[in-house]
């Protein structure tokens, strides 16, 4: 029985299974964010503590990690300095939206949209892959919990600047930070992380919940630009047909990104098949490791 060990290298959090062949967890440890554009040193750390755990009881067949932020220039050669050292178990590291990819679609062709702090989709046709979005909070990142924060500040920003009441959705958002004026606002903004400022997305969820309409059209325009990513990615891959699995805080919690993003990838692919993706990231490490196998 071989012993595969995925890692899923998030911004929030870092887990890391061990698995036979069947996807079967024999072992689960979990550790702080793994993302090295965030702390390099700090993700090195949460990543040497849940491989050590996971090698416990012996080397596995290989080690496949899932990794954000590996976009943020030359990082793999560096974590490949750190990590490899622990084990002489092949390890090979590619994207986390990769790895959720295979953990969800497996070997066969279609798209993961995953929406959570960032945004970005992976898909596979045949021999082909590609990726629309993906490109961090300062280029885009359209439709992730941290871009709908921003447009519910932007809101704010306006409403102070036309020196008028305060919507509900304002209202709210300021309250949840502890701010009563623009002052208290920018110090929240400049003074919080990105994961800080995303976390921000449940409370225009909740308004929209509320009927705020504000909130509704911030959450239907998230869902629109995430099926617009969708379906240019399925375009680029010259997909006929469409699985599409959907991952992530805000695709998942939000009936009304949601809908959106259901009603735009219809329109284009009326027969596309649409599912959620509960199962973990890191057990795409069995699929990934069967197709390395194969390549190698």
């Amino acid at each position: 029985m071989g012993r595969i060990i995925g890692i899923d290298a998030g911004g929030t959090k870092t887990q890391a299974l061990v698995m036979d062949e069947q996807r079967n967890v024999l072992f689960e440890s979990v550790a702080g964010h793994g993302n090295p554009s965030v702390s390099f040193q700090q993700a090195m750390e949460h990543l040497t503590l849940v491989l050590n755990d996971c090698l416990h009881d012996g080397d596995a067949d290989a080690i496949v990690i899932g990794m954000a932020g590996l976009q943020s220039g030359p990082l793999e050669g560096r974590v490949k300095d750190v990590l490899a050292p622990l084990s002489p178990s092949p390890m090979w590291i590619i994207s986390d939206a990769e790895l959720a990819f295979d953990s969800a679609i497996g070997d066969g062709d279609g798209i993961l949209t995953i929406a959570g702090t960032g945004s970005i989709s992976h898909g596979r046709h045949g021999t082909m892959t590609g990726v629309t979005g993906g490109w961090g909070h300062l280029l885009g990142d359209e439709g992730s919990a941290y871009s709908i924060a921003i447009q519910a500040f932007q809101i704010i920003t306006s409403e102070i600047d036309r020196d008028v009441p305060l919507s509900p959705l304002s209202h709210a958002v300021m309250k949840e930070i502890g701010a009563v004026d623009g002052k208290g606002l920018k110090g929240f903004i400049y003074t919080s992380d990105k994961g800080e400022i995303a976390s921000l997305s449940k409370i225009v969820d909740a308004c929209a919940q509320d009927g705020d309409a504000s909130s509704q059209m911030i959450l239907q325009k998230a869902g629109a630009s995430l099926g617009m990513q969708t379906v240019q990615l399925a375009r680029n891959l010259s997909l006929s047909s469409l699985k599409v699995a959907i991952k992530g805080s805000v695709l998942e919690a939000s009936n009304v990104v949601q809908t959106s993003f259901k009603q735009v990838v219809s329109e284009t692919y009326p027969d596309a098949t649409i599912l959620l993706s509960p199962m973990s990231p890191a057990l795409g490490a069995v699929t990934t490791y069967s197709r390395m196998r194969r390549k190698h």
